[in-house]
């Protein structure tokens, strides 16, 4: 009868590979790269608690499609953002008796600490969080360019929603 294996030793295996890619910057898309381009856009989490394994089922399946590209030779865009602006965050700011801009923030740092955990990777220089003036200020321009030509209206209308 042979020995089994040893547990896999993640504490000191993952943290080398990561430190590896992040040091290659393995998931930076290159916009020169002549390799045949593929996007990876996972749902962006909501910054309003942890991350759970039901969120580990979306983003490293999302992970192992782009790594999958990635090997197959194509130059794979796949980017992070934080869906920040909005009730969920809010709520569990409220919850916690906490500023929503401060618990938002802390939310999304601790998930990026987890998705580094789970060995995600993504292209961190393309990030975005929703909550932030550098992004919102542009869908709010958006918005009021779209409401000065009157595409942007109020009107009561059937709606796809189960009461």
């Amino acid at each position: 009868m042979e020995k089994s294996d040893p547990a896999y030793p993640f504490r000191e295996i993952e943290p080398k590979w990561q430190s590896q890619w992040a040091g290659k910057r393995l998931f930076e898309v290159k916009l020169d790269d002549a390799r045949p381009k593929y996007y990876c856009l996972v749902m962006f989490p909501y910054p309003s608690a942890s991350l759970h394994v039901g969120h580990g089922r979306n983003y490293i399946l999302g992970d192992a499609v782009a790594r999958y590209k990635m090997m197959r030779g194509f130059n794979v865009l796949s980017p992070m953002g934080f869906d920040a602006f909005g009730l969920p965050a809010e709520n569990a700011a409220l919850k916690n008796n906490i500023h929503p801009k401060t618990s938002t923030l802390e939310h999304i740092q601790n998930m990026k600490r987890q998705l580094g955990e789970w060995g995600c990777g993504y292209d961190w220089t393309r990030e975005v969080i929703s909550c932030l003036p550098d992004y919102y200020r542009w869908t709010q321009w958006i918005f009021l360019k779209l409401y000065e030509k009157g595409l942007a209206y109020k009107k009561k209308a059937a709606v796809n929603w189960c009461p």
